[in-house]
């Protein structure tokens, strides 16, 4: 209850975004559940559209948040389709001052006190800085040749992106203005995509410095982007063409052609003396990728039961 001439007290909505993953689901509601904290509002967005995960949802009504929703959006439109069609359907019932908070099903909070410690840092750094728009428990700045420069501080600080690993606290009037990760993305550094578009539009996007405290130390100090030459998967075509299209959108072209020369060709010729069979699958995976990104061809392009058949 709020007295004549004092703000309303903002109020914390959760996007929880998962895929056919019912018992990590559950852990992650059970986590958000001992929250010192809790969520006023959680919407559960399932990429799968499954009935089974609806009811899990509704089961932790009261328990992950005072209020829980579902959302089916079936054809798995990605974390990054999920989360703006999550920050879409909260719409009008968000005010400029409240909070949604971006988390992956695999991705729950370490500590029991997560939520209130992030939002002591929203709330100091808020009262201090114009146009916030995001504070997350760990984040980086963008450097050239698309590396990331960690926020290793304990005080907070502005960096380009913050991880969605980190339980993201976004301003609920910035992330509405933006809208969200640029859906197309599908899967892979749609965070670094969302916090340089918050910036484009005037946003501040800041790490907590409180990373070692939200057990996220092990990021501090290592984190680059960067692809190293292993084996093929999936996840490495949306990575590489992903981050290709984002630094382009961001205007860093030469940023872009550096990542496809080293990452994209580079890497994988060099390993063709130690691994040729991995190699030459890593090649082709990465062509692919690079003509897409050049190319804008976004999107869902593969399915991981689809990756043998592209290798050949």
């Amino acid at each position: 209850m709020t007295t004549k001439g004092q703000a309303p007290a903002r109020q914390s909505f959760g996007i929880l975004v998962t895929f056919q993953r019912r018992d990590l689901l559950r852990d992650h509601l059970d986590r958000l559940a001992r929250q010192t904290l809790p969520l006023d509002t959680l919407l559960v967005v399932d990429n799968a559209g499954d009935e089974s995960i609806c009811s899990i949802a509704e089961a932790a009504a009261g328990r992950a948040a005072n209020h829980v929703e579902y959302l089916a959006l079936p054809g798995n439109p990605g974390p990054a389709g999920g989360f703006t069609a999550g920050i879409a359907h909260l719409g009008d019932r968000m005010s400029d001052d409240d909070i949604v908070v971006l988390l992956d099903d695999n991705d729950p909070p370490w500590s029991d006190k997560t939520f209130a410690i992030l939002r002591d840092v929203f709330d100091r750094v808020d009262a201090e800085t114009p146009n916030l728009g995001v504070v997350g428990a760990w984040g980086a700045s963008l450097r050239f040749g698309g590396r990331l420069r960690s926020a290793d501080g304990d005080v907070p600080e502005l960096v380009d992106y913050v991880a969605g690993g980190g339980c993201p606290h976004y301003k609920a009037g910035a992330a509405r203005t933006v809208g969200g990760p640029t859906p197309e993305l599908f899967f892979g550094f749609e965070e670094l995509d969302f916090g340089l578009a918050l910036q484009r539009a005037g946003y501040s996007v800041w790490s907590s410095g409180r990373a070692p405290e939200l057990k996220m130390a092990s990021s501090i100090g290592r984190k680059r982007i960067g692809l190293s030459v292993e084996r093929p998967t999936w996840r490495r075509y949306y990575s590489l063409r992903n981050l290709i299209a984002v630094l382009r959108r961001d205007g860093r072209g030469l940023d872009a052609l550096v990542v496809s020369l080293v990452a994209g060709i580079a890497k994988p010729v060099l390993n063709l003396v130690v691994s040729p069979r991995v190699a030459m699958s890593n090649l082709r995976l990465n062509t692919l990728a690079l003509r897409h990104a050049w190319t804008g061809r976004l999107g869902k392009q593969i399915d991981p039961e689809d990756l043998p058949d592209l290798l050949g």
